[in-house]
């Protein structure tokens, strides 16, 4: 039984790490879209960082990607960016975690050389919750 309560703890500690891994980069492609482009520098900064993770799951990393991309512009659209960022950072419990999906933000809102007003209040609102 003990052996068994062990295993499970285990894939329990591998699926938050992979949630938080998730959520990150879920919040990191929110930003490259919220001013609603896509742009190349800020597309090269996430798949840079993400391609640094240790992925961990059966959908391929690329995949998952294009699949949250497409729920970040659904979010965008329908306004519902704060929520969005509120429930992906449920997700991340880990403070370092955290503060790394600011400093991503931060660099992804700031790699065309200008912060926009929904990146600013995005950033805020970020920053707020941690």
């Amino acid at each position: 039984m003990k052996f068994e309560q062990l295993l499970n703890h285990f894939d329990m500690g591998i699926c938050v790490e992979q949630l938080q891994k998730e959520s990150l980069l879920d919040i990191a492609l929110l930003f490259v879209c919220i001013d609603e482009k896509i742009e190349t520098e800020e597309m090269e900064i996430v798949r840079d960082w993400a391609n640094t993770l240790h992925w961990n799951s059966a959908i391929a990393l690329q995949d998952y990607m294009d699949d949250a991309l497409g729920k970040c512009l659904i979010a965008i659209k329908q306004d519902e960016t704060e929520c969005f960022i509120q429930h992906r950072l449920n997700h991340i419990v880990d403070k370092p975690m955290r503060e790394l999906a600011v400093s991503i933000a931060h660099r992804i809102s700031e790699a065309n050389g200008e912060v926009c007003d929904s990146e600013k209040r995005a950033l805020a609102m970020l920053e707020s919750e941690i």
